[in-house]
């Protein structure tokens, strides 16, 4: 970093109600990288934080309403310790602590930077489905997100793709909305060592099972690798939202080259899978959404250096000589033609160079220049 031009927020405040464990590693690496920008920092969280977000936490709306109640109160108690801090840090997600922030009259004198990671409009109603598009819920969700953000001075998000998608939503009081990677934990993301030109290949994924993972496409190239006797075996790792409806499918086609585990496991059960594995594979679903993403799956296949195949995306180049293939969008033919090709360059001694594409683009180096550049005064 030697003659760079670092910006900084100064005295920095972290502030709300965020959960930095495994399944939200973005909040635990932006965190500590504002924080080493800062002159000095302060973290307030409720005492509880660290698990499951409210949003997330418990099985039943009681407990989540119960849980966020409990964070904003905390959070509230917090609020005179922001009086001597430049900038307040909101990690995703964000929407309820900038509320507070306005009521408790803090937001005033100070920069606010909020993580929104996702775009909320395009991930609640056209890729959850929790409301049809146009209904009043939609309308709901995107004044809620306008209203929020627009408080903000700056907001991130993950790709160039969904900063475009943000400003648009946001219209034309939107604040300064900078793309900066999903952002990984690089201490357990290493580059795993070569597993030779084993004589099978083995596929993983894993995931939150929901739609935009398009995970029956996955278990369409199966059945169509299957029937050509390929030897390829796929296992699958995770539980979600589209879960029964593959449970369903698999046990319809029944291929024979699928294990699934069905559980949400932590990131050393995922690295030690992939020290099993062949190729990582990340999403395939159709919606305007899976392919403004780039998620962690795909970042961290190419940081353990391993072949990553995934769907088209604006923001995501090719580079199949390194180990980097995209296919269409839900389409089993292409992804098993993929997979097959792959199958038969291993056979021949290739060998992917993904990390290399992981380090130039979506490292916690890049991350941190990012942040730097857009903090210079």
């Amino acid at each position: 970093m030697t003659g760079e031009v670092l910006g900084s927020p100064g005295r920095l405040a972290v502030f709300g109600a965020y959960s930095d464990h495994d399944h939200y590693q973005r909040n635990r690496v932006l965190v500590a990288l504002m924080r080493d920008l800062a002159q000095d920092s302060v973290l307030l969280r409720p005492a509880e934080a660290g698990g499951d977000h409210g949003f997330s936490a418990g099985s039943s709306l009681v407990a989540r309403l119960r849980r966020i109640g409990s964070d904003l109160l905390s959070l509230w108690r917090h609020r005179r310790s922001l009086d001597n801090c430049d900038t307040v840090f909101v990690p995703y997600p964000a929407y309820l602590e900038i509320l507070l922030l306005l009521v408790s009259g803090r937001r005033r004198g100070r920069r606010l930077i909020v993580d929104a990671f996702l775009e909320l409009h395009s991930t609640v109603v056209e890729d959850r489905r929790r409301f049809r598009p146009g209904s009043p819920g939609a309308a709901l969700v995107l004044w809620f997100q306008r209203f929020t953000l627009r408080r903000a001075d700056l907001v991130l998000i993950d790709t160039p793709v969904q900063a475009r998608l943000l400003r648009e939503r946001l219209g034309r009081e939107a604040p300064r909305v900078l793309s900066v990677p999903v952002g990984i934990d690089e201490r357990i993301w290493q580059p795993l060592p070569s597993g030779g030109g084993r004589g099978r290949l083995r596929v993983l994924f894993w995931g939150t099972f929901v739609p935009l993972h398009g995970i029956e496409t996955i278990v369409g190239a199966a059945g169509l690798l299957a029937a050509q006797a390929l030897p390829v075996e796929f296992h699958l790792v995770g539980d979600g939202q589209t879960a029964d409806a593959i449970a369903e499918l698999l046990q319809n086609l029944n291929p024979g080259n699928v294990q699934w585990r069905r559980e949400r496991v932590d990131s050393a059960d995922l690295v030690h899978a992939a020290q099993q594995a062949d190729v990582v594979l990340g999403v395939f679903g159709a919606s305007a959404k899976a392919g403004a993403v780039i998620p962690y799956k795909v970042q961290q296949g190419l940081a353990l250096n391993l072949p990553v195949i995934t769907r088209e995306a604006e923001d995501l180049a090719a580079e199949p000589a390194a180990g980097l293939v995209t296919v269409p969008p839900q389409d089993p033919d292409a992804l098993a033609a993929a997979l097959a090709e792959l199958l038969r360059q291993r056979a021949q001694g290739w060998e992917p160079r993904t990390r290399e594409i992981y380090d130039l683009h979506f490292s916690n180096a890049v991350i941190r220049r990012t942040l730097a550049e857009a903090l210079v005064p």
